[in-house]
Parts: C-alpha cells; sequence; structure tokens
C-alpha cells in the first residue's frame, strides 16, 4: 500500500531508520554538499507532523512496516515536480518502482507536466525508474576543491574584472534565450520548450542565492553565475554563451573571489565540457557524477487510483 506518511508513523519510522540506506535522489543543493546522507529520522518525525511537509511525502506500507519514503514536490512551478529524496529499505533498488509510478498520480493531479530525478551515475536506480517512465536527461559531474586560496591566481584572465549586476525579474526572457541557445536540443524537447516549463524546472540553490548577470555589448545576456555560501562550504553554477566564452575565466574568478570558505563546488553538465576542462586544469577535481532523469505526464491525472489509500 503507498499512502502518505501519518503522524502515527514514529514507530514504524524508527524501525525503517535501522535498515534504511543512503539517498537514492537528491536535489541539486545536497549534491553540491556532498551528495544524498543516511535517512534523517528526526527530520521525518518532524515531517510527519507538519501538514505541510507529510503532504508531499508518500512510504510504501508491507505488514505494517514502511519499505520505502519518497518526498517530491514542485520544483521551482506547479508544471515540474522533483523527487528530492527516496529511502529505501536495505537500499533495495526495487523497492523504488512503485513509488516512482504511484507519484505521477498527484504530480498530474496537482498540474505537473514532468517529474525529475537526481541519481548517482550508473546506480541500479536509474534502470527501475526506466521501467516506469523515466528516462536519461544528461550527466552531471560534481566538481570541488580542498581549498580556494589558490584557484585565483591559477586563473587565467585579462586582468580586469566584468561588470555583473544583480538578476532581476526583467531578466527571464533573456535567460531563457540564452538556455536555448546552450542546451540540446534532445533535452528541450524532454524537460520542456516553453520559457514557462523552463521556469518551473529552474533549479536554484535554495534560499540565500546570489544571482549576478553579465550584459554583453549586444543586449543580450551573456552569463550568470548562482552562489551561495553555507557552513560547509561555497557553492556556484555559471551559465555563459558561446558568445561570451572569452569572459569564462573571469566569472569563474569572480565565484571563487567571493568564496570565504575553504570548500568550494560546483556542477557541471556533461554538454559543457569546455567548463568543466577548465574548473580541472586551474585545480578542481571530480567529486561524484550523477544521471538527471525525467519522467513526462502527458496531461493532468484527474482521480485518483486506487492503490493510494486515503487518509483517515
Amino acid at each position: 500500500m503507498i499512502r502518505h506518511l501519518h503522524p502515527t508513523d514514529s514507530p514504524r519510522l524508527l524501525k525503517f531508520s535501522q535498515s534504511a540506506g543512503r539517498g537514492e535522489t537528491c536535489t541539486m543543493l545536497r549534491a553540491l554538499t556532498g551528495g544524498p546522507l543516511g535517512f534523517p529520522i528526526v527530520k521525518y518525525a518532524g515531517r510527519a507532523l507538519s501538514l505541510r511537509a507529510w503532504q508531499r511525502c508518500w512510504v510504501q506500507i508491507h505488514r505494517g512496516e514502511i519499505q520505502a519514503i519518497l518526498y517530491a514536490g514542485p520544483r521551482s512551478g506547479a508544471q515540474s515536480w522533483e523527487v528530492s529524496e527516496l529511502y529505501l529499505k536495505n537500499s533495495s533498488p526495487k523497492l523504488a518502482a512503485d513509488l516512482l509510478e504511484q507519484i505521477s498520480i498527484p504530480a498530474g493531479a496537482a498540474g505537473a507536466s514532468r517529474i525529475f530525478a537526481r541519481v548517482p551515475a550508473n546506480s541500479a536506480l536509474s534502470d527501475e525508474a526506466k521501467k516506469v517512465g523515466y528516462s536519461f536527461l544528461y550527466r552531471e559531474h560534481i566538481l570541488g576543491t580542498g581549498s580556494s586560496n589558490s584557484l585565483a591566481s591559477n586563473i587565467p584572465t585579462a586582468n580586469q574584472s566584468i561588470n555583473l549586476r544583480y538578476r532581476e525579474a526583467s531578466d527571464d526572457y533573456r535567460l531563457f534565450k540564452l538556455h536555448n541557445a546552450t542546451t540540446p536540443t534532445n533535452i528541450k524537447q524532454k524537460s520542456g520548450q516553453t520559457i514557462e516549463d523552463w521556469l518551473a524546472g529552474y533549479e536554484g540553490l535554495g534560499g540565500h542565492t546570489t544571482e549576478l548577470i553579465f550584459d554583453m555589448n549586444n543586449g543580450e545576456i551573456g552569463g550568470m553565475l548562482q552562489q551561495k555560501s553555507i557552513r560547509s562550504g561555497h557553492m556556484f553554477q555559471i551559465k555563459y554563451s558561446n558568445e561570451a566564452t572569452s569572459e569564462l575565466p573571469e566569472l569563474i574568478l569572480a565565484a571563487v573571489t567571493r568564496s570565504k570558505e575553504d570548500r568550494v563546488t560546483t556542477s557541471v553538465q556533461e554538454f559543457r565540457p569546455m567548463l568543466s576542462h577548465f574548473l580541472l586544469t586551474i585545480g578542481f577535481r571530480q567529486l561524484a557524477e550523477y544521471e538527471v532523469m525525467v519522467k513526462p505526464l502527458a496531461e493532468p491525472i484527474p482521480e485518483v487510483s486506487p492503490t493510494l489509500a486515503t487518509i483517515g
């Protein structure tokens, strides 16, 4: 049986925590801060008591015991959902298929057109997800360095900083054009091709993220720098146009010089090999690799499947 997490599930959560493995999926933010963790029982006990939280959390129950827990919901808009967390008893991938399939029902009912999931590369979960309609979107490399102190001196620049400004709401259309110009067609076809799709599926770094824009002389946006510092380190992402390739070193320099932390991490999609190569050249190293997957939902699903139990 698959149902929402209940406030009365605390004893089941405790027992599940003893056999649950590390998380099978994660968000961009979690990927940049070390990847999936072990089952956080305290967090889920709190979610069980929060109406807003347990409405995004589903459990698979067999003979009164939790077999799997999934946490999902809108990414940046209702049209795009994401499987943020997935925990399985004894890390058994075969337990994931039913949950991954059934999450389509509430997602579709809420108006979602697609569901994203990020899984470790070469994970057995990827095969199980494909059985229920998910498909490979792209690979993503997590790069990092233990110290940012020496990075700046390794970056060859024109000895002049570029002008960056804070992102504004009016930048959305030009950022969408940047996305279209730099993203392979097959990925756009699966992840959505309208500006509404792009905004709903947009991946940020969570609260307190700074987003800086580089404007080119022709009026177009040449690049965007996302960055965030937390206790465990500094993280950033860079998006840039082909026309702004010559400014790439300055964009990276701006990212690392704003870091006040020793540990610096970033993510690079496999279709941006130049960025990956440049970062490795100046001292970054690969820390992890993920597969981003997506499941299309052809149209909203109006009725709840009978396999989903109502909350009583």
